[in-house]
Parts: structure tokens; C-alpha cells; sequence
């Protein structure tokens, strides 16, 4: 596992932090990330309203794998993410889909080394990717796309570094207007700075998902979506 990763993979798999993070993580009408969740389905039922297979990387409490799993009824779903106290509240966040997921334990750096298959039609992660260097985020859209079935999207919905200082100070005034501060207790290192909006385009194309845009944009957070090439 690369260095940067394993950092954060070890922050990630610290019971007493990760309980923390999910404790103030905001839900229901609080949660602002709901509505780029929900572009997310939308996008893709545009051009594949029947999608068999959604991959979760990163998956935490499996949010962003409900929204699609709601929106595709007949689509079944992997989780995976490193950390056994995600794994607990996934599973019983997710309960009510039945058999329709499974569960894996790995490292997004390795998913094919995590037993995630092939041929899924829709790959997503959110609030994960931000932990990468430029090069391991490229290597994660590499592998991530090679899991793709051909017409297959890859959805990333992460932070990012702005690209100018005036732009970061605006953000850092008004953002807490919308975004209350998270507690103390779930602040946690980044060992390199965050990758940049260029950093992620660059990163799509280079794994061959050229059809990618920004869907969504709120301070420092965008959602990236791709469709490879299909058949």
C-alpha cells in the first residue's frame, strides 16, 4: 500500500476516531451532500436506467450506495472501505437492502487485490480520494476504470484544493454559513495537500474516461462524473 494511503488508512481504522467522525457526520435535511448524491443517480439513469452492479469504494456508512441502490431497484451493490468500524454501521445502515450488497474490507489502492469485481456499472466514491497524492489518485482511477463494464460511470464526490488564495479566503469566510466546523475529536492529518480539480480531470483521462465533467460544485467539494466508451 502506498504511503500516503496506508497514513490514512490508518487514521480511518482507529475505532475511537472513526465512531467520532460518523457521530457528527450531518444527516437527513443537515446534509448537504444529499442533493450531488441524488445528481449522481440522475446522471446516471439519463443513459443507463438499469445498471446491475454499483460499487461503493470508500463507502463509510454506505450513503451514496443507498441513494443509487433506491434510485436502481434492480441493482445489487459492493461496499468497501478499510475500516471495521464503517463496516458495523454500513451494515446496519444498509440492512434494509437485504442481499442486495456485499461487504468487502480493503484499501481503495487495491481494489482488485479486495476481491471488488469487474463489470460494474457504476463505481463510486466520495470523501476519500482527497487522501491521495496526484499520482496514487491517478493509479485509483486507473483500476477504477478497468473495473468499468464498457458505458460503465465513475462517480467521485471529494474535496479539492482550490487553485487560488482569494478564492480559498472567500470560501473559508462564508462556508461556515452552510457547513458547521466538525468537532475536534474528528479532525484529522493530511500528509500532503489536497488534490486539485486539474489534478481529477487530468487523473479521468488518463485512466481513458474522457466524457467527464464537474456536476457539482460547493466550496471545496465537487462531484465528479465519467462514462467510459461503450461497447
Amino acid at each position: 500500500m502506498p504511503e500516503q494511503s496506508s497514513s490514512a488508512a490508518a487514521v480511518w481504522s482507529d475505532p475511537e476516531f472513526a465512531r467520532a467522525w460518523l457521530g457528527a457526520d450531518p444527516q437527513g435535511a443537515g446534509d448537504l451532500l444529499e442533493l450531488p448524491r441524488r445528481i449522481a443517480a440522475g446522471l446516471v439513469a439519463e443513459e443507463t436506467p438499469a445498471p446491475g452492479l454499483v460499487v461503493d469504494v470508500a463507502g463509510g456508512a454506505g450513503k451514496f450506495l443507498s441513494v443509487l441502490l433506491d434510485a436502481f431497484p434492480g441493482a445489487r451493490g459492493v461496499w468497501l472501505d478499510v475500516s471495521a468500524t464503517m463496516l458495523d454501521r454500513a451494515r446496519s445502515d444498509l440492512a434494509r437492502f437485504g442481499d442486495r450488497v456485499d461487504f468487502l474490507m480493503g484499501d481503495m489502492t487495491a481494489l482488485r487485490a479486495a476481491g471488488v469485481p469487474g463489470g460494474a456499472d457504476v463505481l463510486l466514491s466520495s470523501r476519500a480520494s482527497h487522501h491521495l497524492g496526484r499520482a496514487e489518485l491517478h493509479g485509483f482511477y486507473r483500476e477504477a476504470a478497468g473495473l468499468l463494464a464498457p458505458g460503465g460511470w465513475l462517480v467521485n464526490l471529494d474535496h479539492i484544493a482550490p487553485d487560488d488564495a482569494l478564492w480559498d479566503r472567500r470560501y473559508r469566510s462564508v462556508r461556515t454559513r452552510f457547513t458547521p466546523p466538525r468537532p475536534a475529536a474528528t479532525a484529522h492529518h493530511h500528509d500532503g495537500p489536497l488534490p486539485t480539480v486539474r489534478d481529477h480531470l487530468d487523473g479521468y483521462r488518463a485512466a481513458g474516461v474522457n466524457e467527464v465533467d464537474i456536476a457539482w460544485k460547493a466550496f471545496y467539494t465537487c462531484l465528479f462524473a465519467g462514462r467510459t466508451a461503450g461497447a
